[in-house]
């Protein structure tokens, strides 16, 4: 879960991806954007005049006495949601690389109803996963009982946002990148966002959730640590159209690693998740590092700086490589695919010469994120 430093991007249609710095929007303190179930009643209107804002300021000024009377109604009507904030505050001792200390953060004010608030539509079942600032739970829908994750991530001081078409106010980066990744015809092959809603303190992300399914990581290991190369190429068949389809609609992922993509056990369909160390897509090159170390290209650790597309081709021949060998390449296998001479025993012809394109060290000789599914190795029937 990418923070960075806080900005304002605003994203036109047609995609202007001109950055300018700027302080973090500071949502309404008695009431959190959000994104509404289909069924549930818009939102009020983002533009408020200054009478209503001195009707908000009064409002204010009497939740002394309501916040504790409200606390107890959510508490007897929804007992079994957990709170997610201090499940979070649990596993918050992991400090990033670039970080000296870890800021906590209190728990969001309430809602201007509980009616308002979505932790309120759905009820917490066990957790899927904790990340840096993050916790993710299994939930349903309580309306109708569909299956979903419910992601809630803590904001921090450094938090970035950006302003994307249809929605007035800036959003955190990880909200407005999955919902443009989103736009336009479904992509089965990226995760879905169901609802979500923007708060004071923290954000909820409300997410498809295939079930039974697990990472890429869980599912290398369930398979002994290395996988069988015709199911390498259903999986990565997949996970590049991902790839590319956020190229296409002008995001870039920003960590593309096993930890990222899951699968159903029953159908064996990917996805890509978590756009949390993302940016948007342009020609530039980019200086900073979001994503994951091992699966970076080597440009960024000789000049400091990379290219949106061929870093994905270099990330996709390293979940290759490691889905087939059950390990990172090494600097030996690097100096191997750089001469087109790396092979492996079982592995096909095609199959090497495709780790060997991708895990190029020269950006010209490395094979384009766009030409990787026109490869002989994926002209096999499916």
């Amino acid at each position: 879960m990418g923070q960075r430093n806080s900005r304002v991007i605003p994203v036109n249609d047609g995609a202007v991806y001109d950055h300018h710095p700027s302080t973090p929007p500071t949502p309404d303190t008695d009431k959190a954007e959000q994104h509404f179930h289909p069924c549930d009643e818009p939102p009020v209107d983002a533009g408020e005049g200054d009478a209503q804002r001195r009707e908000e300021e009064e409002r204010r000024e009497a939740w002394g006495e309501e916040e504790e009377e409200m606390k107890r109604k959510r508490k007897k009507k929804f007992w079994r949601l957990p709170s997610f904030l201090k499940a979070a505050r649990k596993h918050l001792k992991v400090i990033r690389p670039s970080q000296t200390e870890v800021q906590l953060i209190e728990p969001p004010s309430p809602a201007s109803s509980a009616d308002d608030d979505i932790m309120c539509r759905y009820e917490l079942g066990d957790r899927l996963g904790v990340g840096g600032f993050g916790v993710v739970h299994e939930a349903s829908r309580v309306e109708d009982g569909l299956k979903v994750a419910l992601k809630d991530v803590m904001k921090t001081h450094d938090m970035e946002y950006l302003t994307i078409p249809g929605h007035p106010n800036p959003l955190p980066v990880e909200i407005a990148l999955t919902l443009l990744a989103n736009k336009g015809p479904s992509a089965p092959e990226i995760i879905k966002l169901l609802d979500w809603q923007d708060q004071r303190d923290n954000y909820v992300m409300v997410l498809e959730c295939p079930s039974p399914c697990e990472n890429l990581v869980s599912f290398l290991e369930g398979h002994g640590g290395r996988i069988e190369e015709g199911l390498v190429r259903h999986i990565m068949r997949q996970a590049t159209r991902a790839a590319r389809t956020c190229c296409r609609r002008g995001v870039f992922h920003g960590d593309i690693k096993l930890e990222n993509f899951i699968v159903s056990k029953d159908t064996l369909q990917v996805k890509l998740i978590d756009f949390g160390c993302g940016d948007l897509m342009r020609k530039s090159a980019y200086t900073t590092l979001y994503g994951t170390m091992e699966y970076y290209p080597p440009e960024y650790r000789l000049k400091g700086k990379y290219h949106a597309k061929s870093a994905m081709s270099w990330s996709l021949g390293v979940i290759l490589f490691t889905m087939l060998c059950g390990r990172f390449p090494t600097d030996n296998d690097l100096q191997k695919t750089e001469l087109n001479l790396w092979s492996e025993p079982g592995l096909s012809k095609d199959c090497c010469s495709l780790i060997c394109s991708l895990l190029q060290h020269k950006t010209k000789r490395r094979l384009g994120l766009g030409k990787i599914l026109q490869h002989d190795w994926f002209q096999v029937s499916i």
